[in-house]
């Protein structure tokens, strides 16, 4: 015996609407072996909320006698027609980038962005989604009246079926926002993407312009400046551990390009370096400004390296793979950036949105760019996502090399699987750094390549990834590489002397600002020549 049930029909059509984009999404973006995970909690968080909201309709409807269902299913019809049209245009869902870029965008770029997308292509996939959702709601009523089997309304299979579906969804939602202390976006619906990106996109947005406000506006004095290095360059890593890199010993050849330019005396490797801190946003106020351990003022009292090299004559550009918006302190990065003259992203991502196929190799075509404008003296940053967990959204598959079999530790193969894409990581790295260098071979540059702090994997505990508070040696003790081009060497072999002498000699991160200067022929009252590298 069939016959209609409105309740599980608006159920079946607001749960296609709330996660349809969210399964396309996944299919498209995500590597096979995360595949059913992601599927798996995109479908059980949109069965969880379209019960929900159905329930609502429910008794919203018997409560009080009134019928949000075209409302709800026009909410989510709407999301659905948007995200299908980020998906077409940019592979993306609603997410606080989307959020962050759309409110800061002006009436000029808004005309320019639908010039430019709008095409003909999209029209006709947006007209095809507003036919269809004419047609939905013209019959709409046929559509609450389509007969089904009699057993899907039993009350012995609906209420523990909608049970166990909450449960579920309340146990997954649970732990990914109070133990993982994440949002999912590939997970949410529609309606749940808008709300949580809207949110953070609000706060974060606030919080970076007090950053960019805090930091240090005035332009630093120059007591003296006798600057001849017409190019400095910071490759600012992620994550990145000796321990895994062959040319500081590692079994694997997780950096053959490296190794080569030690071997070629291209490149000198320092043995004896630290970080400042073991987390970004904490080591990078060091590293970029006169700030340390021993201030007695707040990081953003200080002069920025971009800022004192602008001061200088150099052109300060900071390209980053980094996240363009992010949450609270970590907005410090976006406010030292922003003392620079030009600070460029491949990608608008926020800090709490995590795609495959955002690689460091996209930093090189900005390079380019920036390269081919005439700069008597230039100054970059260009800091790197590098081996940042998850490692494996960190390389394209093409330098997916190592696998389990690489790894010789009496381990558990998912623990092996985690380091060898960690290597893989190393090794994409290893390419990327390569690349920048090989675009100052016929310039008289100098690059400083070092990661933000090192990273613990399976190394010396029983962990992967990196903390401020009792940090193991992996992620305190760091790389440290400075290559310098043939035409650097023959200029400034006196430089290059001293920094030969310097490869065994302990040195902190945190001094790099009082190195550059000292290199390049830099003094501001803050600088102390007895923090250079170079000093003896």
């Amino acid at each position: 015996m069939k016959q209609a049930y409105p309740s599980l029909i608006i159920f079946c059509i607001l749960f296609i609407l709330n996660t349809l984009t969210a399964v396309i999404y996944n299919l498209c973006n995500e590597i096979w072996l995360m595949m059913p995970i992601r599927l798996g909690a995109a479908l059980i968080n949109g069965a969880g909320v379209t019960l929900l909201m159905v329930l609502a309709i429910h008794y919203i409807h018997k409560l009080f006698h009134i019928n949000l269902t075209k409302i709800v299913l026009f909410i989510a019809y709407f999301f659905f027609a948007i995200e299908s049209f980020l998906l077409l245009n940019f592979y993306s869902l609603i997410t606080p980038s989307i959020i962050m870029v759309t409110i800061e965008t002006n009436h000029s770029e808004a005309s320019e962005f639908f010039a430019s997308y709008f095409d003909i292509h999209t029209c006709m996939v947006l007209f095809s989604i507003l036919i269809v959702g004419i047609l939905l709601f013209y019959y709409y009523k046929k559509l609450l009246n389509i007969p089904l089997p009699a057993w899907l309304h039993k009350k012995a299979i609906l209420i523990p079926t909608c049970t166990l579906t909450l449960l579920i969804y309340v146990g997954l939602t649970y732990y990914i926002t109070h133990i993982r202390h994440m949002t999912s976006y590939q997970a949410l619906t529609g309606i749940e993407r808008v709300w949580h990106s809207s949110q953070n996109a609000i706060h974060d947005r606030a919080e970076y312009s007090k950053y960019l406000q805090l930091v240090k506006q005035d332009a630093p004095v120059l007591i003296s400046n006798s600057s001849e290095v017409p190019y400095v360059i910071i490759i600012l890593g992620e994550s990145l551990s000796k321990l895994h890199m062959d040319a500081y010993g590692y079994q694997l050849p997780t950096t053959p390009k490296l190794s080569q330019q030690i071997k070629d005396n291209k490149t000198l490797k320092f043995d004896s370096v630290k970080t400042s801190r073991t987390v970004t946003s904490e080591s990078i106020r060091q590293i970029m400004t006169f700030f340390d351990d021993k201030s007695a003022a707040p990081w953003y009292q200080y002069h920025t390296l971009p800022a004192v090299m602008k001061q200088a004559g150099y052109y300060t550009c900071w390209l980053s793979n980094q996240d363009s918006f992010t949450a609270g302190d970590d907005n410090s990065t976006a406010g030292i950036a922003s003392t620079s003259d030009c600070v460029r992203f491949p990608h608008q991502r926020h800090a709490s949105e995590e795609r495959y196929g955002y690689f460091d190799g996209e930093l090189l075509t900005l390079l380019d760019q920036e390269l081919r404008k005439p700069h008597e003296k230039a100054f970059f940053c260009l800091h790197l996502m590098g081996s940042h967990r998850r490692y494996t959204n960190r390389y394209p598959t093409e330098f997916n090399k190592f696998s389990i079999n690489d790894i010789a530790k009496d381990i558990s193969n998912e623990k092996k699987r985690t380091i060898a894409e960690y290597d893989n990581s190393v090794l994409y790295n290893d390419f990327v750094c390569d690349q920048i260098i090989q675009r100052f071979q016929n310039k008289d540059a100098i690059v400083f390549s070092f990661p933000d702090h090192g990273e613990e994997v399976y190394d010396t505990r029983n962990m992967c990834g990196h903390g401020l508070y009792n940090p193991s040696s992996p992620m305190q003790e760091i790389p440290f590489l400075i290559w310098t081009s043939e035409m650097f060497k023959r200029k400034h072999p006196n430089i290059v002397e001293q920094m030969k002498n310097a490869t065994n000699k302990p040195f902190n991160t945190a001094n790099i600002i009082h190195t550059i200067m000292d290199i390049c022929g830099i003094q501001t009252k803050d600088y102390e020549i007895q923090k250079s590298l170079l000093f003896n």
